[in-house]
């Protein structure tokens, strides 16, 4: 075969469309059940919840030539909004914050941590996103500072390999970063 199958975008947008048609439906008819049944708890919104992360998830891996680092990235806050809807959703208790998220945090910064180690050539293709990573670590610990979490031990074992990991992408790619910041800022 000398050229790439090309799909055919024509019926996967009928796919794209009748799914999200199906969807739209679903949670209708889901908000509708909810209603109607028990007024009180709104665990139809769980469900929506669920299908926009699904979504969400499906629209941005269907993108071509995504960098698996921005993927972890973009994973670890859509996975973090679901936590915290679902969360919010049954009564608000704070296990999101004080135990998923950390976890989720913690799973992100190790997950490209081991990506830099094991790409050693193209390192400096998940630089931003460890640094972002790291920023979004980060309000974890200012929640942890400013009293509203429970639970320090997760909270400082997340902000520890956070930090570790943004150590690490300083050390193998810090001069490059700013070579390319400086290059990007027209400095």
């Amino acid at each position: 075969m000398l050229y790439p199958k090309l799909d055919n975008i024509k019926r996967n947008n009928i796919i794209l469309i009748s799914s999200i048609a199906i969807s739209i439906i679903v949670i209708d008819i889901l908000l509708l059940i909810n209603l109607l049944v028990d007024k009180t708890n709104h665990w139809s919104l769980l469900c929506v919840a669920g299908i926009i992360y699904v979504y969400g998830t499906i629209i941005y891996s269907r993108k071509r030539n995504v960098n698996i680092a921005s993927n972890v990235f973009v994973q670890c806050l859509l996975v973090s909004l679901l936590i915290l809807a679902i969360d919010y959703f049954i009564g608000y208790s704070g296990w999101s914050i004080n135990i998923a998220i950390p976890i989720v945090i913690i799973v992100a910064n190790s997950t490209l941590m081991i990506l830099t180690i094991v790409s050693r050539k193209r390192y400096m293709r998940y630089a931003m996103y460890h640094v972002l990573t790291f920023i979004f670590s980060m309000i974890q610990l200012m929640l942890l500072l400013f009293g509203k979490l429970d639970n320090k031990v997760l909270t400082i074992v997340a902000s520890g390999i956070a930090g570790l990991s943004l150590v690490l992408t300083i050390i193998l790619c810090g001069r490059a970063m700013w070579e390319e910041t400086k290059k990007r800022l027209h400095m």
